[in-house]
């Protein structure tokens, strides 16, 4: 039987199937060797098939073993599991013909599978967007929760430093009293409420500053300052707290004539805290090192102690706010991990990254670097370096 255009219909039929049908066809022989395969099945596997095998296209190792089950002739349908082009399973309604030596296999996707993965995919859609909803109110939540909670902390601080001050300054002037000097169990007490109430006040200052923070306030004023005028301004603020520890403080810095473009309060700020918590954990009589050192890429500064040391684990949470996982300070006081918080987000704000190296036992190492946009083009009388100007150019 001829068809119009003069084909069998048997040619039309097989034209139909290799291009248009939306079903699977391959030609295979006795071995399982596929010697040719339609349109569809190309596309679904995104295999070229045509030098391939029958056992490349099944997903299980059941239906690979018994892949002989596949070269049977059968009436009936059976299920068979191929490999799709995008790594998924299809199940396919597959009936094998005879053909001469050869055998056509005819696979069908399963339309009740097909529904059942359509209906879960509009179920799981749902569940995702009324999570996606849920998130998004629950993540508004959190961020009235923290501003409420960074309004808080700022209110309380602001409210404490007035207090804390003034227990401060009076304890100076008791120390300062004739009366007073003449026991030395008067000054004995007085001396640890001068150190409470200072402690105290560095508290308070690290919560308005890390309150701030959080806020967004955080802002840089940026200015031209050398880098040994930072350096000796820190000093100058830790040095009553190590010489009553009897700790020497030795400075090694880069002579290169480095002058930095950078929020030098914030910097000062920065250098503080790492001293204030070498000192703070450092054995008395030891012995702190404040360095610095200049490359292309960067310009560094650390600050090593001769301290207990830190743990890898204490070191992964040390710059994170309220961590306290710094350990006991010397004094007998536990950190509540403001001051290293404050360091990472002031180095952050000016392009730069903090690092710890320490091991148990053996002190430690804290530091940051500056990218080179933090270099200024000369060296210039910044505020800070102004009060520093006769410094020289040796190690301080």
């Amino acid at each position: 039987m001829s068809g119009l255009d003069g084909r069998t219909a048997s040619e039309i039929g097989w034209n139909y199937l290799e291009r248009r049908a939306a079903i699977l066809v391959l030609r295979v022989d006795g071995a399982g060797n596929i010697l040719a395969a339609n349109s569809f099945a190309r596309e679904l596997t995104g295999l070229p098939l045509c030098s391939g095998s029958l056992g490349d296209l099944l997903i299980t190792s059941t239906q690979l073993a018994d892949l002989a089950r596949w070269l049977t002739p059968s009436v009936e349908p059976r299920l068979m599991n191929v490999r799709t082009a995008d790594g998924l399973s299809q199940t396919l309604h597959v009936t094998t013909v005879q053909l001469g030596p050869e055998l056509l296999l005819f696979g069908q996707a399963d339309p009740q599978e097909q529904e059942r993965l359509r209906r879960e995919f509009l179920a799981l859609n749902r569940e995702l967007t009324a999570l996606g909803r849920d998130l998004a109110l629950v993540n508004a939540e959190l961020v009235r929760l923290s501003a409420l909670k960074n309004k808080f902390v700022g209110m309380a601080s602001h409210d404490l430093r007035k207090p804390a001050g003034l227990i401060l300054n009076l304890a100076e002037l008791l120390l300062e009293d004739p009366a007073v000097n003449q026991s030395v169990e008067a000054c004995q007490i007085i001396g640890r409420i001068l150190s409470s109430s200072s402690s105290m006040a560095v508290m308070i200052d690290n919560f308005l500053d890390i309150t701030m923070i959080e806020a967004d306030r955080l802002s840089l004023d940026l200015q031209i300052v050398a880098q040994d005028a930072l350096v000796a301004t820190a000093l100058d603020l830790v040095q009553v707290a190590a010489l009553q520890r009897n700790i020497e403080i030795k400075i090694f810095l880069d002579r290169s004539g480095v002058s930095l473009r950078v929020d030098g309060p914030k910097i000062v700020q920065v250098l503080t805290n790492l001293l204030s918590n070498a000192i703070e954990y450092s054995p008395d009589g030891s012995c702190i090192t404040v360095a610095s050192q200049q490359r292309a890429e960067w310009l560094r500064f650390w600050i090593e102690d001769q301290g207990d040391g830190l743990d890898q684990e204490q070191q992964e949470r040390l710059f994170e706010a309220f961590s306290g996982c710094g350990g006991t300070k010397k004094s007998g006081e536990r950190s509540i991990g403001l001051g290293l918080a404050i360091v990472r987000k002031i180095v952050a704000a000016h392009g730069g990254s903090c690092f710890v190296e320490s091991r148990p036992g053996t002190g430690s190492c804290f530091g940051f670097q500056l990218p080179p946009g933090c270099r200024a083009a000369s060296r210039g009388p910044g505020p800070l370096y102004a009060q520093f100007a006769d410094a020289e150019s040796s190690p301080v």
